[in-house]
């Protein structure tokens, strides 16, 4: 073989070596996602439900862990992202009758929250913050994105 074609063959080996991180990556079955389920209970501050297990948490631990306590009494600590963020900024959504729509992750026994609904009366209620001025919706408490003013808490009926 002359050098040219023994470069053109080091240059197509190379090039091999390359993607076989890529070619495993794809051949690798995907991990199936967990199905979405619906939750009742009532959302706490584990640290709250910990303290009646009698079990000591630090006093810190309160704001950075939520848990749903279900109506048989059994906790399943919340992920904390945008489907439950608004637990953690508005204590108004705190121990009271909530059903939650989410995936329960079984490696970690942990719920990441897709949908909230309140429940009052015993009918169901979508649950976000308005702003009356510029019409936006939004599942978490904050000032308006657009205008800077305050969102309003709404429960609106489901349905309706």
């Amino acid at each position: 073989m002359n050098r040219a074609t023994l470069r053109r063959c080091g240059v197509a080996a190379s090039l091999a070596l390359c993607l076989v991180p890529i070619l495993t990556v794809l051949a690798e079955p995907a991990k199936p996602v967990p199905k979405t389920e619906e939750f009742t209970g009532e959302v706490q501050p584990l640290a709250a439900v910990l303290k009646s297990l009698g079990v000591p948490a630090d006093p810190d631990a309160a704001p950075a862990l939520m848990a749903l306590v279900g109506d048989d009494g059994k906790a399943i600590p919340l992920v904390k992202d945008d489907g439950s963020r608004m637990f953690f900024k508005d204590e108004r959504l705190l121990n009271r009758p909530m059903r939650l729509t989410g995936r329960l992750i079984p490696e970690v026994g942990m719920l990441q929250v897709v949908k909230v609904h309140s429940l009052r009366n015993g009918k169901l209620h979508d649950v976000y913050y308005w702003c009356n001025v510029c019409s936006i919706r939004r599942y978490e408490k904050n000032a308006c994105d657009c205008c800077y003013g305050p969102m309003e808490l709404i429960e609106e009926p489901v349905g309706k």
